[in-house]
């Protein structure tokens, strides 16, 4: 039996509930948070040992309840009355080639800039990492340790504490909200019925007058992690166990796609039965999603000292041959920009097309503009897959509201760390990037800081003056590490968001200008692919606030209209196209627009500013059929709309073919569907008057 040492309620105790709650982010899969947490400390580990790699294993199994209670001294019984099944679920996570829990474990040893790795992840809760390049910074991320299980957790280590001597280290700890109930009120915390006065926090080690130090006897460290068929750290090994006993499989795996998640079933069916049918099935994807950069990642010992990352689950590697084509293309982003910080442009890459721009911002740094650099690629669906049968990269990374919708540009970033902040498909990072032309390409941009770079000690802002750009990004992140925010006197993230996305519609641009004869005679012969672009777009603006043109609402794209193909006979123009609302759009609205010297325009002004006839109409729309995201079928409706007719009405949906400017020439569509995010299939016919126009579409 082990001493236990229980947390009492005093003055500024730090309460076990405040704990659980700590990290900051109730978003994001548990499993998730696990793997950030548990490969990011293992990282933090590592950057102080020899090699041009470090290991970390996720091992997932089943112990025998009883035996592992009765180390607990004072709660054997109630775990035993709790938990009576002959099995239980566990999960491990083990790093190697790193230093493992170093540091005092007496308390009057501690010194007060530094309490070292073993105090800070036992005993502290928010004690900063010292280390400037760690990917750690608030000591709030070990908080899911406690969450994923009921609160118990076995940290074990092994550390050098001489050239020819290693030592042991092995301590139980329990976090528990203290003031738990069930739904009738009653207690259910473990701590309460021992110790009345409990704050939520316990560890069961070996006590030495004021202390409780951890256990080193080989013997008994053996004896315990021998409960879970784990063997101990062998020779010359260093490197951290983290043991999770009593973990929440079910509730665990139920929590990876949303309740409310838009995901077809099929892809939900199929998301579940490969990546979410057990816990570790599930790692390997979490892993890939956060870590892409780093696993098995060679090329970076090339140009840098960055450690690439040995993972297993279950003792089972995955190797670079082994992530999903998605992953393996971040990894060759993140790198391909990171060796760019590093002047190297020697980089061998799978994906072809890669292009790296400077992201430059002014006034901020003593050297030069240069903030980092944004890899980006455009490709499609056949040349990412290959022949895999695979889901949407954005079933991937856990945005599955984006799955079949206009392929939304995504865009990720990392510090040195390599642990991506986050995908974002809205906000700052992608504000006004527009979407592939077609549904059938991908957009993706990774952008990574050059961490060297040194802040101006003359911005009136001396906490953070000479300031390296790497430590400054360290501290604008939250204690979950999923977004850069800057502080109040700052803009640094802003300018860097922003330029990245100036950076990426610049390419954009230079990649699509296409030289084109402007003579009448020239755009009469093609009207057809070239004058009619293959895709409208529409925006939802979620508003920042009130007042005129203010606020920094995201922009979500909830409307896709693709013309699939199209025929030219003369005058007249028919168009096959899709049209998609999505996140809960109710109406539709596609309206023609013509090209003039002063932009595009609609009919309404058209004719109020020219005060000539609109050169272009909607002879007819056809409408095939309707599909939605709960349906197995399309509803068939083979209805069509015309200037005799100008009303589809079924079950599914209203149509109005309408007159936009109210003077008879019908220039606008107006869907009105009465089914849950629908897939609207049919044909447009357009008459041009007038063949010298470019005409387009509006989508809203």
């Amino acid at each position: 039996m082990l001493d236990i040492e229980i947390l009492k309620t005093d003055y500024a105790v730090s309460y076990g509930s405040v704990t659980l709650k700590s990290l900051q982010n109730d978003n994001v899969p548990e499993l998730d948070l696990l793997v950030r947490e548990g490969i990011q400390n293992s990282s933090d580990a590592s950057l102080k040992e020899s090699g041009p790699s470090y290991s970390v294993n996720f091992l997932s199994g089943k112990f025998e309840p009883s035996r592992f209670n009765s180390y607990l001294t004072d709660l054997e019984d109630i775990l035993n009355d709790r938990y009576s099944e002959k099995e239980a679920d566990f999960l491990e996570i083990r790093d190697t080639k790193t230093s493992g829990l170093t540091g005092v474990t007496r308390k009057s040893e501690i010194k007060k800039d530094d309490h070292g790795n073993f105090f800070k992840l036992i005993f502290d809760t928010g004690k900063r990492q010292t280390i400037s390049n760690a990917g750690g910074n608030w000591g709030f991320g070990k908080s899911v340790y406690y969450r994923v299980g009921i609160g118990i957790v076995i940290f074990y280590s092994r550390i050098k504490t001489s050239e020819s001597e290693y030592e042991n280290r092995l301590i139980i700890t329990l976090v528990e909200d203290e003031s738990k109930t069930d739904q009738n009120g009653e207690d259910i915390t473990l701590l309460n019925s021992i110790q009345p006065l409990s704050a939520g926090k316990a560890w069961w080690g070996l006590k030495d007058g004021d202390d409780l130090l951890p256990v080193s006897d080989d013997e008994l460290i053996a004896s315990i992690l021998d409960v879970f068929g784990i063997k101990p750290f062998r020779e010359k090994e260093t490197g951290t166990s983290i043991i999770i006993p009593y973990i929440k499989t079910e509730e665990l795996l139920n929590g990876i796609i949303p309740v409310e998640a838009e995901i077809e079933e099929s892809a939900k069916e199929h998301f579940m039965e490969v990546y979410a049918s057990s816990i570790s099935s599930y790692l390997r994807l979490a892993i890939q999603k956060w870590y892409a950069p780093k696993i098995h990642n060679r090329e970076l010992q090339k140009f840098c000292n960055n450690k690439w990352l040995l993972v297993t689950v279950d003792n089972v590697p995955i190797s670079k041959t082994d992530m999903l084509p998605f992953f393996r293309l971040v990894q060759e982003l993140y790198t391909t920009a990171l060796a760019k910080t590093y002047n190297n442009d020697d980089v061998k890459n799978e994906f072809d097309n890669i292009v790296t721009l400077p992201v430059n911002i002014r006034s901020y740094f003593q050297d030069g503009q240069t903030s980092g650099y944004v890899a980006m690629i455009k490709i499609t669906d056949a040349e990412l897959r290959g022949d895999d049968i695979a889901l949407s990269p954005y079933d991937y990374i856990g945005k599955f509201e984006a799955d079949g919708g206009l392929n939304e540009p995504i865009v990720m970033f990392a510090r040195d760390p390599g642990m991506i902040i986050d995908y974002e498909i809205t906000g700052d990072w992608v504000k006004n990037v527009p979407p592939p032309e077609s549904t059938d390409e991908f957009l993706f941009a990774f952008y990574v800081p050059q961490t060297d770079k040194v802040i101006k000690k003359d911005l009136g802002v001396p906490e953070y003056a000479g300031e390296t750009l790497g430590a400054y990004l360290r501290e604008c992140e939250a204690s979950d590490h999923m977004a850069w925010t800057d502080p109040v006197k700052m803009q640094i993230v802003q300018r860097i968001q922003k330029n990245t996305v100036n950076a990426i519609n610049n390419q954009i641009k230079k990649s699509s200008i296409v030289n084109v004869d402007a003579t009448a005679s020239k755009l009469s012969t093609r009207l057809g692919k070239d004058l009619l672009p293959r895709i409208g777009y529409g925006k939802q603006k979620v508003s920042g606030g009130s007042g005129g043109g203010g606020g920094n609402g995201t922009r979500i794209t909830n409307i896709g209209f693709q013309i699939t193909s199209q025929t030219i006979r003369g005058n007249i123009v028919e168009m096959d196209f899709v049209l998609k609302l999505m996140h809960g759009k109710k109406q539709a609205e596609v309206s023609m627009m013509i090209a003039s010297e002063g932009g595009w325009i609609d009919a309404k002004s058209w004719e109020e500013d020219i005060g000539t006839e609109f050169p272009v109409t909607i002879q007819e729309c056809y409408i095939d059929n309707v599909k939605t995201a709960v349906s197995d079928y399309p509803y068939e409706i083979k209805r069509n709309c015309d200037a005799d007719n100008l009303k589809i009405e079924t079950e599914e949906l209203f149509i109005t073919l309408a007159s936009e400017s109210g003077r008879g020439i019908l220039t606008q569509l107006i869907f009105i569907p009465n089914v849950l995010s629908p897939e609207i299939k049919g044909k447009i016919r357009l008459r041009a008057y007038d063949k010298k126009y470019q005409f387009t579409f509006r989508v809203e």
